[in-house]
C-alpha cells in the first residue's frame, strides 16, 4: 500500500544520556521529530551510511546497532519513546 510506513519502537533507556541530550538540543542530525515523550529518528536505507553518520557526529555505538537491528527489520523509522518497554537483546542505559 502507498504511503505506509514500518517504525521500530524503541525505549530512550536503550540510549546513552548524552546521546538524548544532544538530540534534545538539536545536535543530532536524523531527528525528524520531537515530543515530550521521544524522538522520530529516520532509519538510512543501506548499512553504508552508517560511516555517513559516524562522520556527521553521531557516533553513540548503541544508537548505530539500533539503526543495524531496524535496518535489518526493514523499518524506514525508529520511535525513541520514553514509554515503551525495554527489551533484553539491547543495552539499557540507568539514568
Amino acid at each position: 500500500m502507498k504511503n505506509v510506513r514500518k517504525f521500530y519502537d524503541c525505549s530512550t533507556a536503550h540510549l546513552p544520556r548524552e546521546t538524548v541530550e544532544k538530540m534534545e538540543a538539536g545536535l543530532w542530525p536524523s531527528v525528524s521529530m520531537e515530543s515530550d515523550f521521544g524522538f522520530l529518528v529516520h532509519v538510512p536505507e543501506k548499512v553504508e551510511h552508517l560511516d555517513e553518520l559516524k562522520a556527521r557526529g553521531m557516533d553513540c555505538p548503541a544508537y548505530l546497532i539500533i539503526i543495524q537491528f531496524a535496518q535489518d527489520a526493514g523499518c524506514d523509522y525508529i520511535m525513541f519513546d520514553r514509554d515503551v518497554e525495554s527489551v533484553p537483546y539491547l543495552q539499557e542505559f540507568d539514568w
